[in-house]
């Protein structure tokens, strides 16, 4: 997108007609990006920002609240009015005209928004031409198309002033920042659609429930409505609640960090730290006697394993051949007996399977007494008993080596700690600000559960509507979208995680890409990380540890509200131009110098700066030029009450304005 000419007539302090020309020109074969315009205080440099932006949205130029009866003032405001007029006028315009890109081709566009006053009544028009002709529109179509074509979230982040860098550089709490990303993702939109996908249901399923049930119906909605309207208002009293809290708790880091310097960790006081050593200490020596205990029994017996492994084997093999021997004499006896009772033929017989059921017996070379009910206990002990004793000593050491490595951890707290009399005053605040800090957090609390509470009204209420819409719900036609749109909201949901995982991690590349090439070498802040849930930024040195925005300096903060506002434009992936009004506030000199050489040539295609001749001077002037189209000095007549526009810059001519380089 690139503006070519910006057209004014009695809008504000400008009378008549007014036609600038802010197309980039090209000079010395190179087409410079910067349209410069310098004027004093008061002379209107905002006002060609804010005509940019009437053309463009109208109402909402002046914020998303704006009513309809505010913005009617305005624009009866802004018809250009002086006590030097014979004749006043009752109607002005603004007019822009630019190029925009699309899928590789680009369009003229003409856009004129004019109005006109009559007694107490406001008319406004808004006309678009596209290539010359013009969009077979409503007015109401017309802003959607433009609205559609340039987000004003978007242009948010490209069109901005001090106002919006100051408020980026101070916000501590992170809703700045997370109101940009939200625009920048259009994450609002999805919110939008989510909730009118939850209306379209609850519609749908109106339609379709009998006709007995419309007055139970009503009153049901109606105490849902309430219920919203209950949740609205406990929410703003939980918001204001919530900042006095994130307040109080700034405040005690602030406290804790300064009491940290002065007497390390002061917050425990000797006594405990003693406390904690004794405790310790009487670990160690209840561990030191379960160990005790434990080598006065079986564990010793490991030490002897390699015998009694062989020991074991021993007993066994002979109580096995002696087993084996006992059953051979039993034999032999039972077929003694048999034989004295049977002639000499069965006799033979006896002896000859005798022979074929004794079990040869090997003689033991040590022949050991132990039974069976003792070969099991050596056993149990070999396997069991020993190896789990050992696993006891070892779990006792480890645990007495961490016991006594804390111990000597807290004792060395303990004779570093501070005497709590050196630090009583500060002491006192922090435990006033502690206590102040836990009432706010019980007010929050309460809001919470207060708001916890219309919740679950509102949801009791919104289960009773779809229970009573679902129970009536006959028809198949009705049933399936509202199956659908549910699916859709879900999906919605799952697009809004996985769209701001990947924005976020594009967003941090680019914040750190564009500070370092503002930043000064001995500034603190070196990146940023910001959570893709909660949109929370947490603030790293070059170290890698984290800053809180306080410790930054007022112009740290700025370059960081600027680097982060140029890291929202090219995260965006618009082409769009950059209108910075009031760009060099608050800044040290090399601070503004990384600025002028560092990030206005580069910020887009085209750039407008709207300009003081303190901010940008001669020398800024200078160290600009090779990138400056054209300048304009905005001047202001006292005497006529308005201000006028021509080609130069404070002290440059008409015919040398932009000329350098």
């Amino acid at each position: 997108m690139i503006l070519e000419r910006l057209t004014l007539t009695d809008f504000r302090a400008y009378r008549g007609r007014h036609v600038i020309e802010l197309a980039p020109r090209v000079r010395y074969r190179k087409e410079r990006p910067i349209i410069l315009f310098g004027g004093l205080n008061g002379a209107g440099k905002t006002t060609l920002m804010l005509a940019i932006k009437l053309a463009l949205y109208g109402r909402h130029a002046l914020g998303m609240g704006t009513s309809k009866s505010a913005y009617h003032l305005f624009l009866r405001e802004s018809i250009h009015a002086s006590s030097a007029l014979m004749i006043r006028s009752y109607e002005a315009f603004v007019e822009i005209d630019f190029v925009y890109g699309k899928l590789g081709e680009q369009s003229h566009y003409s856009v004129r928004r004019a109005w006109s006053t009559t007694g107490h009544q406001v008319r406004e028009e808004l006309s678009v031409l596209q290539d010359g002709r013009p969009l077979a529109l409503s007015a109401q179509a017309c802003q959607g198309f433009l609205n559609e074509l340039v987000p004003i979230g978007v242009s948010e982040l490209f069109f901005f002033d001090g106002e919006k860098i100051a408020e980026l550089a101070e916000d501590e709490t992170g809703r700045a920042l997370r109101d940009a990303i939200q625009q920048l993702l259009g994450l609002h939109l999805v919110e939008r659609l989510r909730g009118d996908l939850r209306v379209y249901m609850l519609r749908q399923s109106a339609n379709g429930a009998q006709h007995d049930a419309s007055e139970e119906l009503d009153r049901i909605q109606s105490e849902y409505d309430e219920s919203l309207r209950a949740i609205d208002a406990e929410q703003e009293e939980l918001t204001h609640a919530q900042g006095r809290l994130d307040d109080l708790v700034a405040e005690h880091d602030r406290l804790d960090l300064r009491l940290s310097e002065r007497g390390g960790d002061w917050g425990v006081s000797r006594e405990s730290w003693r406390d904690k050593a004794t405790a310790l200490t009487d670990a160690v020596k209840e561990t030191e006697r379960g160990l005790r205990d434990e080598l006065a029994g079986i564990y010793p017996l490991g030490l002897a394993r390699k015998a009694l492994v062989p020991a074991f084997e021993a007993a066994a093999h002979s109580l096995v051949t002696r087993s084996q021997a006992d059953a051979n004499d039993l034999l032999v006896s039972f077929a003694t007996t048999v034989k004295a009772e049977l002639d000499g033929s069965a006799s033979d017989t006896i002896d000859r399977l005798l022979d074929a059921a004794l079990r040869p017996v090997a003689s033991p070379k040590t022949r050991l007494d132990v039974s069976h009910r003792a070969l099991g206990r050596m056993e149990q002990a070999i396997r069991h008993a020993i190896p789990e004793s050992e696993a006891r000593v070892q779990r006792l050491l480890q645990t007495i080596e961490t016991t006594q490595s804390e111990l000597d951890a807290v004792t060395l707290r303990f004779e570093q700690a501070p005497d709590e009399a050196t630090l009583a005053d500060d002491v006192a605040e922090l435990a006033e600000l502690a206590k102040e800090t836990r009432k706010a957090a019980v007010e929050v609390a309460v809001r919470k559960r207060e708001l916890k509470t219309h919740y679950r009204l509102a949801v009791d209420k919104a289960r009773t509507l779809r229970d009573m819409h679902a129970a009536r719900s006959a028809q198949e036609e009705i049933a399936q979208p509202i199956e659908y749109a549910e699916r859709s909201r879900r999906l919605l949901k799952d697009f809004r995680r996985i769209k701001a995982q990947r924005t976020i991690s594009e967003l941090e590349y680019e914040f750190g890409a564009a500070f370092q090439e503002l930043a000064r070498k001995d500034d603190l802040l070196a990146n940023a990380l910001i959570d893709p849930l909660s949109f929370s930024v947490k603030l790293l040195n070059r170290e890698g540890r984290e800053l809180r925005k306080a410790q930054l300096s007022a112009g740290e903060k700025q370059i960081y509200a600027i680097a982060m506002l140029d890291a929202l434009a090219r995260t965006s992936g618009r082409r769009l131009p950059v209108v910075i009004d009031t760009p060099l506030g608050r800044l040290d000199s090399q601070h503004r110098s990384n600025l002028v050489t560092n990030y206005f040539p580069r910020a887009s295609h085209q750039v407008m700066l709207l300009s003081t001749d303190v901010e940008v001077d001669e020398s800024y002037y200078k160290a600009l030029s090779p990138w400056v189209s054209h300048a304009f000095e905005i001047c202001y007549d006292n005497a006529e009450q308005a201000s006028s526009l021509h080609e130069g810059y404070f002290w440059r001519s008409r015919a040398s304005a932009g000329g350098a380089g």
